[in-house]
């Protein structure tokens, strides 16, 4: 009898939910879709592609990036586990050395696409002296492939080299969009943009790459004030990561006494509340460190 009566309990619980996951079906479906849109989020591969590129790091895989950066963190949280003992500091070991190597990419991405972005402005502006000599768009990209700046000189020897013997045509547009991916830099998108209208739609080149010369140059300007004004709050924030792990190395290699009631359950508790406590702070310091990113063009849909 107690087998019956468990298995009828079963039963109605399973009905039961079978009702209501029939009646919510919509809204299950729509917090469904929520939860896997933050997971794609939270790993973001298309947000490490670009910001790799933009580094300058496209012979990097992403997955491999994931995982160093994600194995490196491991690593860190289960030494600072087992040297401390203490699990809170385990754990906060991995957040930062998981995020402190996110920032070392990014400070990476910020000096490579700020040289980056200078070597276009200038290849631009040097591309409008020869198409008002010439009036070729072809003769222009020839120029920048051989006496271009430095930093961006092999981008116009692929683009040259994939315009072949048709720059016009749909092959070396379909090209330039897949350089335009791989290199992944706003300004670069906006003059393939202009490249494409001239080829596309026999629009003036000239008149598109002093628009572009002229937006970019006032936008590298301001984020050279705001990158000054910023300096000072990025570097606390990268002291605030690192300052309390200094003082509690400290600690443990001169007096490991003091750490012992951290190691009682409650001592725990006392530390992860002031752990949580100082990582909301530095939360908020991180969001105002943040600079704005331009958004790039999105010329075709994402793939789902």
């Amino acid at each position: 009898m107690p087998s019956l009566r468990t298995a009828l309990v079963v039963v109605g619980l399973g009905i039961a939910f079978i009702g209501v996951a029939a009646l919510a079906a919509d809204d299950l479906a729509l917090v469904a879709r929520r939860v896997r849109r933050r997971f794609d989020l939270l790993l973001r591969p298309e947000s490490v592609r670009v910001s790799l590129a933009q580094a300058g790091l496209t012979s990097i895989p992403v997955p491999a990036w994931i995982s160093a950066r994600i194995g490196l963190a491991i690593a860190a949280g289960a030494i600072a586990w087992a040297w401390f003992r203490l699990p809170v500091l385990g754990l906060i070991a991995f957040l930062v050395v998981y995020h402190l190597v996110g920032t070392g990419l990014e400070f990476r991405r910020r000096g490579s696409e700020a040289r980056r972005q200078e070597a276009l402005l200038d290849a631009a502006r040097h591309g409008i002296a020869v198409m008002s000599r010439s009036g070729n768009a072809t003769s222009m990209l020839e120029a920048l492939a051989e006496g271009g700046p430095f930093e961006v000189r092999p981008l116009f020897q692929e683009i040259v080299l994939a315009a072949g013997s048709g720059p016009a045509g749909e092959t070396f547009v379909r090209e330039l969009e897949t350089i335009r991916e791989r290199v992944a830099d706003p300004l670069f998108d906006d003059g393939v943009l202009a490249l494409t209208l001239h080829w596309r739609q026999g629009g003036k080149l000239v008149p598109a790459l002093e628009a572009v010369v002229s937006d970019w140059s006032e936008t590298l300007r301001l984020q050279r004030e705001a990158k000054a004004l910023r300096s000072g709050v990025e570097a606390s924030v990268v002291l605030l990561a690192l300052l309390p792990f200094v003082f509690l190395v400290t600690l443990q290699l001169l007096a490991p006494a003091l750490l012992a009631p951290f190691r009682s359950p409650v001592g725990e508790v006392v530390f992860g509340l002031s752990i949580g406590w100082m990582a909301l702070g530095y939360g908020i310091l991180q969001r105002m460190s943040l600079p704005p990113r331009e958004s790039r063009l999105r010329l075709r849909e994402a793939v789902p």
